[in-house]
């Protein structure tokens, strides 16, 4: 069972119906369109956990990762819920829960790292960071196995996780930075999970 896969997700679907329709200050204006359609990033949560450079720079240093359990608009959780319930379930099946976790964190790390330190973002949130970690991962794991076909995913769901790959890098140029950042990271711990520590 991909403990992992859907533990994650039900968290950032829990947090995006608080950060977005509950738990929101008073002093906000928030429409009803923000809520159901383009989102917003007004919520408590958001402004807790988001990426930004000024704040981890002032040691608000759990902001490297945690930004990566934020999302804004229907499109941005459902499309990452979908790349991460495919390509989760597929890293998992072959390197178990803990390992997948690790994978998913490097990535977001490494990717808030960048983003902070080089790029400079001043705000920033979003799972993909991580899922494009988990993609690299799955690259790996397809070059050792010799084939993409490795895990119990169907070749529907991979081909809905291509068109999330390859859509997600013409979002935006610091979006196109924060999943290359993250898939480099992933690449990284990928080859040390599949090649080096794969025992």
């Amino acid at each position: 069972m991909p403990i992992f896969t859907i533990t994650f997700c039900v968290i950032i679907f829990i947090i995006y119906i608080l950060d977005n329709f509950l738990i929101i200050p008073k002093t906000e204006t928030v429409t009803l369109k923000e809520k159901l359609v383009t989102g917003h990033n007004k919520g408590y949560i958001n402004h807790a956990l988001h990426l930004s450079e000024k704040k981890i720079k002032k040691s608000q240093v759990w902001r490297l990762v945690s930004s990566a359990l934020l999302h804004v608009g229907t499109l941005h959780i459902v499309s990452n819920i979908t790349a991460t319930l495919v390509v989760g379930y597929a890293v998992e099946s072959q390197l178990g829960t803990l390992k997948t976790l690790v994978c998913y964190v490097f990535s977001a790390f490494v990717s808030g790292l960048y983003m902070t330190f080089v790029y400079k973002l001043h705000e920033g949130e979003g799972a993909s960071t991580g899922i494009y970690g988990l993609i690299a991962v799955f690259v790996v794991l397809a070059i050792k196995n010799g084939t993409v076909f490795f895990s119990p995913v169907s070749v529907l769901a991979l081909a809905v996780l291509a068109v999330y790959t390859v859509g997600g890098m013409f979002m935006g140029k610091a979006t196109f930075w924060e999943h290359v950042s993250g898939f480099a990271g992933g690449l990284l711990i990928g080859i040390l999970f599949v090649y080096l520590f794969s025992a």
